[in-house]
């Protein structure tokens, strides 16, 4: 009796675990575009975020000193900034 107990607690522990998982990645999505773009010298690093199910918008999340910022991905300035990005990405 114990044993089944034992069993039933992890196995709640483990799905509990589970299912909180997709929670705290929707919670880790953009919601909205910010109107402001980062200049380059504060840009940290980002991430494209795809539009897949999990997250509603498609966006450029750049992380900078103070937090994140998203942004719209069909920006003309955000395109310049990923070219730029890139280039200096290629020269390390």
């Amino acid at each position: 009796m114990k044993q089944t107990f034992v069993v039933l607690i992890c196995l709640s522990i483990v799905a509990s675990v589970i299912l909180a998982v997709p929670t705290a990645r929707r919670k880790s999505c953009c919601r909205r575009h910010s109107k402001s773009i980062p200049e380059l010298k504060n840009i940290k690093e980002y991430r494209i975020q795809e539009n897949d199910g999990r997250c509603r918008i498609k966006a450029v999340v750049f992380t900078v000193k103070k937090g994140k910022i998203c942004s719209n991905p069909d920006d003309n300035r955000v395109k310049k900034l990923l070219e730029k990005l890139s280039q200096t990405e290629q020269k390390r």
